[in-house]
């Protein structure tokens, strides 16, 4: 069913009350969005018999990892007992007492620093640097009766490091002797076997844990065990709470505020993020970034408001914003060919999101695509793909809409045309599935004869019954629509955009696009369906076959009949 998305519906009400929480402490607060996760970090540390290494992942990997510490440290350092927390010494067949000669094996006193980061590990820091007959000790051996944390994303990039790390974790030992990859300790006593007591913690993105369990065998076997971290949290009071909470924790002596106003601009930034209306993205560092740019542009203020925030957002944007401007000013120029008014024959407005040099620099831009009909056999021709410029998921999006088509025009053996279709002036790789349902408007619309609206522009995948499914980076999407047709667009006019119900659920756009809407200038609009959208976008409804082995009037595939028929005899 066709929705128009009413203001209220967009509408997020976060109440002062929750956002006027203070922080009891000067702690770390960030894991009061972590509580089962902090639950299940201390339950497998207090275990390492069962788990003596694991893993955790985080979208952030460092920035958790070190709160991580700040969180379960103390907590653990109160159990803390050497005789629990080393492995058992006869289960590696060397005695924890043993030296060889200058290398310390573990710290009796380790209770007080049992945790160890490096964030950038390499052989020689992990394991040590050789000397003249001496052995200093690298990390693993440094961290002998505590944790040694490394970040998972090194380690991918760095197979010897990987494979060298499970060499020595499975044997319990650094052994010169058996270790290719400590070759170059050659004036060292190669019959030195350094026993190995420390834990090890891995973190980092699930990306890069997948890449490691692909490469090595032995990883699985030895990091048994992985606590993953919430990447979001649900916007219910208790979380608005703990959000306050977190944002006080940043202030440090001498520095201001934020006020309730602040903190819900800051915290309405988190939904945007997360591209949701109940629930927003746990990655704070955006939101210390901006903290810090009110602090450099409003000095002095001893509070800082909604207004300040605002103006630090826009100002971090605009440092960012110099391929968006570049676009923008092309627009402007008329070196793309977009039109607003009026309407064409196969061709439609369609939303992409550009990432030129990362994703802080992404932005949304409209799409012309156009299907063109020519005397053929029936051949589906993707533009894109014949000159390497598809990517596989756009392919995927091709070959549903193909297998769409043949099923609606089952009773036709071959077409007698060719369907081409193509993204205008793109001269870079074109990839995503979001674009699906605009392709099969433009080509409904090319072989039937029947011309689109330039006022209106579409975005959503499809399955090959025709259902429609959700699509990434929606509303930054329709504010690109908004910006651009509110740039180029005549002041006049109404422009409407069309996307996926599943994508309305969560539907969370800024000020400007809500002012345009209530003001009738711009309309959302939902669907289930290609048959919901193809009445409003093509003028009739798409049309089945009857009895009589025809499609009913009055439907745009009546129209295709028609136009058809004459070369399905030919």
């Amino acid at each position: 069913m066709l929705k128009k998305i009413e203001l209220s519906e967009l509408s997020i009400q976060i109440p002062h009350k929750q956002l006027q929480t203070k922080a009891t402490s000067r702690g770390n607060t960030s894991f009061l969005f972590q509580t089962q996760a902090v639950k299940a970090l201390k339950s497998t540390m207090n275990h390492p018999k069962i788990y003596p290494h694991f893993i955790v992942t985080a979208g952030d990997g460092l920035d958790y990892i070190e709160d991580l510490l700040k969180e379960v440290k103390n907590d653990f350092e109160k159990s803390f007992s050497p005789e629990k927390f080393y492995f058992d010494p006869e289960s590696r067949k060397i005695s924890p007492e043993e030296t060889s000669g200058s290398v310390p094996l573990f710290d009796r006193d380790a209770r007080k620093r049992p945790f160890l980061l490096d964030q950038n590990p390499n052989i020689s820091s992990v394991f040590g640097i050789p000397g003249e007959h001496t052995y200093s000790a690298g990390d693993i051996v440094m961290a002998n009766g505590g944790f040694l944390i490394l970040p998972m994303s090194r380690l991918d990039k760095d197979p010897a490091l990987m494979d060298l790390l499970l060499s020595v974790l499975s044997s319990g030992e650094i052994d010169f002797r058996k270790l290719p990859e400590l070759l170059y300790f050659r004036d060292m006593d190669r019959s030195i076997r350094i026993p190995v007591f420390a834990r090890i913690i891995l973190f980092g993105s699930e990306f890069s844990l997948d890449h490691l369990l692909r490469k090595h065998g032995l990883f699985g076997k030895i990091f048994k065990t992985k606590i993953d971290l919430e990447d979001e949290a649900e916007l219910t009071p208790g979380n608005i709470s703990n959000f306050s909470k977190y944002i006080d924790s940043l202030k440090e002596e001498g520095l201001p505020d934020l006020d309730p106003s602040a903190k819900e601009v800051l915290l309405r930034d988190l939904l945007i993020q997360n591209e949701s209306r109940t629930s927003f993205s746990l990655s704070f560092a955006e939101s210390k970034a901006i903290y810090e740019e009110a602090i450099v542009l409003f000095p002095g203020k001893k509070s800082l408001g909604a207004n300040e925030v605002e103006k630090a957002i826009a100002s971090l944007d605009s440092r960012y914003s110099l391929p968006k401007k570049k676009y923008y000013e092309e627009l402007e120029r008329g070196v793309f060919n977009l039109k607003f008014t009026g309407s064409r024959l196969g061709r439609i407005n369609a939303l992409s999101i550009y990432s030129p040099f990362g994703n802080y620099q992404e932005y949304g831009q409209v799409n012309v695509i156009s299907a063109r009909v020519l005397m053929g056999s029936g051949n589906f021709i993707n533009i894109e793909r014949e000159v390497n410029l598809s990517g596989d998921v756009h392919d995927k999006g091709v070959y549903v809409l193909q297998s769409f088509l043949k099923g609606i025009l089952s009773n036709y053996s071959t077409l007698g045309v060719d369907i081409s279709i193509l993204f205008e002036q793109s001269h870079m790789m074109v990839d995503g599935d979001s674009a699906t349902v605009a392709e099969l408007l433009i080509t409904l619309s090319a072989l039937s004869g029947i011309e689109i609206p330039c006022n209106l522009a579409v975005t959503g995948s499809m399955s090959q019954y025709g259902e429609v499914m959700p699509v990434g980076a929606v509303s930054r999407k329709i504010t690109a629509w908004y910006e651009i047709s509110s740039l180029l667009g005549n002041s006049r006019d109404t422009y409407h955009v069309f996307l996926p119900e599943t994508n309305s659920k969560e539907l969370i756009l800024d000020k400007n696009v809500q002012s345009a809407i209530a003001k009738k200038k711009f309309t959302v609009n939902s669907y289930s369906h290609v048959e919901d959208i193809i009445p409003r976008v093509l003028g009739l409804p798409l049309g089945k076959i009857e009895k009589n082995g025809k499609f009913s009037e009055n439907s745009v595939m009546s129209l295709i009949e028609k136009r058809l028929e004459p070369k399905k005899e030919a």
